[in-house]
Order: structure tokens, then C-alpha cells, then sequence
């Protein structure tokens, strides 16, 4: 595994309960990311400086720092309870891995998870998937992921074209991954997994990244995980992260899930978004802006 189980760290139990429909979701925080000046800017490739720090000022942001969150996201339909994402888990960043606290404060066990959805193969989403001693951290699910993904993370590469952060990375991805290789259903094109609930393609942060769509008494609830990183996305939808696989398909994919949340006045749970996360696209006279939900409001 790269790095080490993290001790003595209290984990924090923090979720956001709201409903779409007849459908009981959770927010709950895996933890934050401390992101740094340097990598700061990076997110917000193709912005011009002083537009940015326009927007960070907007926004309440430090041009030296920023906490970046990591939200998981759980939609119980009644019949069945549906995990999207897993977090950072106990190895990879000591503030991450709150996602079964969370869980276990709003009274749901890990083995009370049905389906798990990986969004995507990057180690703050699929780390969770292995607990503490090794195990599978959801021992009752069966998980869900695009084909391509799978096999973007877990065929051998070429390690000596690799630097050794890359080759960690991978190795740590592929062992989490391989660990519930048993378990796993891999999706060929876009389909609903349960009733109510459909994962599409919404490539662009990487080849195969995928999203997810609730439906319940006509209300929508659209999990877009890392099509955007920030709600400045939302505002200047062609600043992408400077890492995104495929950028130019990406904008275009921020575009559509943006479109596609507001024509179904659905609302948005996106997994690096200040905690919850959660909120509706509004269109204003400049383009579009995010309104996060307040507690209490449901659809």
C-alpha cells in the first residue's frame, strides 16, 4: 500500500441528510484535502491571473490555501442503499478516511451498504474501498465501475516509464481495486444499476469518469464527482484541472451536466464542492452559478 495506516487521528463525523423524492440521501465527508498555493492554481488551468483571484476573492479563498473537500454520497431508494464513492480510506492521507464514521453516525453500518459506484479510479475515491486490516470495508456490496476505467488502472504498465510518485499511485489504486475484483460489475455503456438510480458516461477528468443519476417522484439528483472541482467551475466552465485526462471533452462535459441539472431543475452533489456539496445551478445574466441547499430543504 503507499504510505502508512494513519493512528491516534480522531475521525470526524460530519453528513448532511436531504431527500429527492421519496429517496433519503446523506452527504457524508471523508475529510479535506490541504491544497497549497502552487497546486491551487492548477485547478483553474486556463484562467487568466487576475480573473482568478477575482474569483477566489468571490469565493472566500486564500490565494495561498485551500481546504479541499471530499464528499461521499448515499442514496437509499427504500429497497436498496447505494454508495458512490469510497473516499481516501485509512492509507493515503491522514485527513482523509471519515467516510464509515459518517456512515455509522446516521445509524448505516458498512456491511449495510448494497452497491458501491466508483465515480472513477483516483486513490481519494477508490481508497476506501479496503479497511483497516486489509478487508473489504463494504463486505455485503457489489460495486459498480465503467470497463475502461477498470482496465485504465489495473493492467500492468511499463514501470520503467514511470516516475516513483506515478508508480505509487498506481500500485495503491490497483490494490484497492483488485481487493473486490470478486465483487465487481463492470459497465460496457450508460444503464440504470437499480431501480431510479442510472450511471452515465461523463468523461474528461479521466477517459471513462462517470456520473450518476437519481430519479424519484420526478425530482432528479445528478452526482457529478469530479466533472468539477469547485463551484468556480460552474461560474467559468472552460478552467479545468490541470490534470484532467481529456480537457477539451471535459469542458464539453461540464457543459452538458450543467444543462442537464438545470433543465431537470435536478440537484447537484459534487465530490470536491465545499461540505455538502449540494446545491442547484442557477442561470444568471453572466452564465451559471451554484447555490448550495440549505439544511432542511429537500426536492
Amino acid at each position: 500500500m503507499d504510505g502508512s495506516v494513519i493512528r491516534g487521528r480522531i475521525p470526524v463525523a460530519k453528513t448532511f441528510r436531504f431527500e429527492v423524492g421519496g429517496f433519503e440521501c446523506v452527504s457524508i465527508s471523508d475529510g479535506y484535502q490541504p491544497i497549497g498555493a502552487e497546486l491551487l492554481r492548477r485547478f483553474f488551468a486556463g484562467a487568466p491571473l487576475h480573473e482568478l483571484h477575482q474569483a477566489f476573492r468571490k469565493h472566500g479563498i486564500e490565494p495561498e490555501y485551500m481546504d479541499l473537500a471530499c464528499n461521499c454520497l448515499l442514496i437509499d431508494t427504500g429497497a436498496c442503499r447505494v454508495l458512490v464513492d469510497t473516499g481516501g480510506g485509512p492509507f493515503f492521507d491522514p485527513h482523509l478516511g471519515n467516510l464509515v464514521p459518517g456512515l455509522q453516525a446516521e445509524g448505516i453500518n458498512p456491511q449495510d451498504i448494497n452497491i458501491v459506484v466508483l465515480s472513477h479510479g483516483h486513490r481519494d475515491h477508490v481508497g476506501g474501498c479496503i479497511d483497516r486490516n486489509g478487508g473489504q470495508a463494504f463486505p455485503n456490496a457489489r460495486y459498480v465501475m465503467a470497463r475502461g476505467e477498470w482496465e485504465h488502472w489495473t493492467n500492468e504498465p511499463d514501470e520503467t516509464a514511470l516516475d516513483a510518485n506515478t508508480s505509487r499511485e498506481l500500485s495503491f489504486v490497483r490494490d484497492n481495486l483488485l481487493a473486490i475484483e470478486d465483487r465487481l460489475h463492470l459497465l460496457e455503456t450508460d444503464a440504470e444499476i437499480v431501480h431510479g438510480i442510472r450511471v452515465f458516461s461523463a468523461p474528461g477528468h479521466t477517459r471513462h469518469h462517470v456520473a450518476v443519476e437519481a430519479t424519484s417522484q420526478n425530482k432528479h439528483l445528478i452526482c457529478v464527482a469530479d466533472a468539477m472541482d469547485h463551484p468556480i467551475h460552474v461560474e467559468h466552465v472552460s478552467w479545468h484541472a490541470e490534470w484532467d485526462e481529456l480537457a477539451e471533452q471535459g469542458i464539453e462535459t461540464r457543459r452538458n451536466l450543467l444543462m442537464r441539472a438545470v433543465g431537470r431543475a435536478a440537484l447537484v452533489h459534487a465530490y470536491h464542492f465545499p461540505f455538502p456539496g449540494v446545491g442547484f445551478v442557477r442561470e444568471d445574466a453572466a452564465g451559471w452559478c451554484f447555490e448550495s441547499l440549505k439544511p432542511g430543504n429537500s426536492i
